[in-house]
């Protein structure tokens, strides 16, 4: 009898074990899958404008999915030399809005001088580019705000997947794969993420090699787990 009911009390132990380990698994893909949605918006959020459509000639609100053009005057130009490259700026008193300031690139930097007629156009109430006489530029910025949320989904979901997948939550001091795979991915995620945005890699690309280098972050996470 008392090895009957410790039988059964191992079997018991085993299935909640497994259970507990699906579900860790499931709730990991869960939070990598809020990752890449959020990484899908953050793609839409800065690539949307190439395709908008110009605003009508009705006023358009600050949040509207149209382009609205603005004439501004370049007050300002200056080139700060640094160790590895010189940055490049440009001052634009602007027709509707304040004055500000825009990092800007050297060719543009080249072709406008002081006093000259810039266009800049606005999506969701941001400057997305300015353009000058055929040439157009987007002030250089890194979307790093965006990536860090999206790098820490899916560097804690893939902590949770991989744990869930080897079982290895059940003991102590095996924490260093699954550690090391989420602070590697957090930071893979970030840079890489923000370099995609920030180029305008097409959406197709993007998703892809981001889903390629996931998948083959984790699996290389559980082998080592495993081990």
């Amino acid at each position: 009898m008392g090895k009957t009911d410790g039988l059964r009390g191992g079997r018991g132990r085993a299935a909640g074990a497994l259970l507990l380990r699906g579900l860790l698994a499931l709730l990991g893909l869960a939070v990598v899958a809020i990752g890449f949605v959020r990484f899908d918006a953050a793609y839409d959020a800065r690539g949307a404008y190439l395709d908008a459509p110009a605003c009508g000639a009705r006023a358009a609100g600050p949040q509207e999915d149209c382009l609205r053009s603005e004439s501004g005057r370049v007050t300002r130009k200056w080139a700060d030399p640094g160790n590895d490259s010189t940055s490049y700026g440009i001052a634009v008193a602007r027709e509707n809005g304040p004055s500000d300031t825009y990092p800007v690139r050297e060719s543009f930097y080249d072709a406008v001088d002081v006093g000259s007629v810039v266009e800049l156009r606005l999506w969701h109430g941001r400057v997305a580019d300015i353009a000058y006489q055929g040439r157009r530029t987007e002030p250089p910025s890194t979307p790093w705000l965006a990536m860090t949320g999206v790098a820490l989904l899916v560097g804690a979901g893939t902590t949770l997947l991989v744990r869930g997948l080897t079982g290895t939550f059940q003991s102590e001091g095996d924490w260093r794969v699954p550690l090391g795979t989420a602070i590697s991915l957090f930071l893979a995620t970030g840079f890489g993420g923000a370099l995609m945005l920030s180029q305008h890699w097409p959406w197709g690309l993007a998703m892809a090699v981001a889903a390629a280098a996931w998948l083959a972050a984790a699996a290389l996470a559980v082998v080592l787990a495993l081990l």
